[in-house]
């Protein structure tokens, strides 16, 4: 049969279980003002919706690029990150040579090389899930000529170690370092590296900052990289409603976007120092809007939470995620029932 090799494809899966609150996918938990969504209404009401979008997306280009402080030319918008990894997976090097990436990881990677049938050069992560050098040359040995590393990184939390990501582009390899967290995080970004080489790329997504709904992801390259990844990019690729709904919240909402992400980074460290107080559950450091934990018992911890009427994802079925639990930052009375009801569990166990 034409489809027997996607019969045993691991795909993309997300937590659905419908809850009182959720604290599973990494959303921003903040809508946007009612003089915000008033003006986006407006905007949107006019969009002549039988004529296609401008196929280059010029005006959100320079709104994203005014954004991030670099040029247009530097710029490849996707329908989400997600269209723009497997852009990369397509196009990057032989489709016989394989993609590097650590695990646990963003799944994404993985999945859309199994889509392809490219193959994998999969190493592990330190206990401390941080890039460990001997596991780096082991995926080398294979001759990847992709990596991706998603920093900070999905579902750990951390950050990883600048100096092993440049050490892997140094070796020949083309690296996108995957930083749609990076807004919660205080570490240096990759902009500088991804503008000036032409071995490093950078991928963005308006997803965790408000605007996971309308899908827009933003890959970051030099302007000859950049030029020849739009000319495989599909076309009209970003619809009529995001570059207008983009354009207004990258503009008018920018200080709307800087106070939730402070309150979010603020809520993190807040929740965090309180769940460390708590036996029998451990806090791994977090650069990102959502933490990892670690429990007793995962898989358990995750069904009583879900009878306290509070989701959150469940990892424990990953390499090295056994019994951990992802956690999402919502706002605060989110946190305060996911500690509640956190606080019930671990007690009943």
């Amino acid at each position: 049969m034409f489809l027997d090799r996607l019969k045993n494809f691991k795909s993309y899966k997300t937590e659905t279980t419908p809850c009182r609150v959720k604290l599973s996918s990494n959303e921003n938990p903040y809508d946007f003002p009612v003089w915000l969504k008033e003006k986006i209404g407006k905007a949107v009401k006019d969009i002549p919706l039988n004529r296609y979008p401008d196929p280059l997306s010029h005006e959100l280009k320079e709104v994203v690029a005014d954004f991030y402080r670099i040029s247009p030319e530097n710029i490849v918008l996707g329908n989400g990150s997600d269209e723009l990894i497997h852009l990369l997976i397509t196009v990057v090097g032989q489709i016989d040579r394989p993609v590097m990436y650590p695990v646990p990881t963003f799944p994404m990677y993985q999945v859309s090389a199994d889509v392809l049938g490219r193959p994998k050069s999969e190493f592990s992560l330190d206990k401390e899930f941080q890039l460990d050098k001997k596991e780096l040359n082991k995926a080398l040995e294979s001759k990847p000529q992709l990596a991706f590393f998603a920093s900070p990184n999905n579902p750990t939390g951390n950050s990883f170690d600048r100096n092993l990501i440049l050490y892997t582009a140094g070796k020949g390899v083309f690296t996108a370092v995957d930083e749609a967290y990076v807004h919660f995080s205080d570490k240096k970004d990759f902009l500088d590296e991804a503008v000036n080489s032409d071995r490093i790329v950078v991928i963005r997504t308006m997803s965790k900052i408000g605007l996971a709904g309308i899908r827009l992801g933003v890959l970051v390259a030099n302007k000859e990289v950049a030029s020849l990844l739009d000319r495989a990019r599909q076309p009209f690729n970003i619809t009529y409603p995001t570059q207008v709904i983009g354009k207004i919240v990258l503009t008018e909402g920018r200080e709307v976007i800087k106070n939730q992400i402070q309150k979010i980074v603020s809520e993190r460290k807040r929740v965090m120092a309180q769940l460390k107080n708590i036996k029998g559950i451990t806090v791994f450091p977090s650069d990102a809007n959502f933490f990892l934990i670690k429990v007793p018992d995962g898989n358990k911890v995750h069904r009583m939470l879900i009878k306290e009427g509070v989701l959150v994802r469940n990892m424990s079925h990953l390499p090295m995620m056994e019994n951990c639990l992802r956690v999402s930052v919502g706002k605060p009375e989110e946190n305060d029932a996911f500690i509640t009801a956190i606080k019930n569990v671990m007690e009943k166990l």
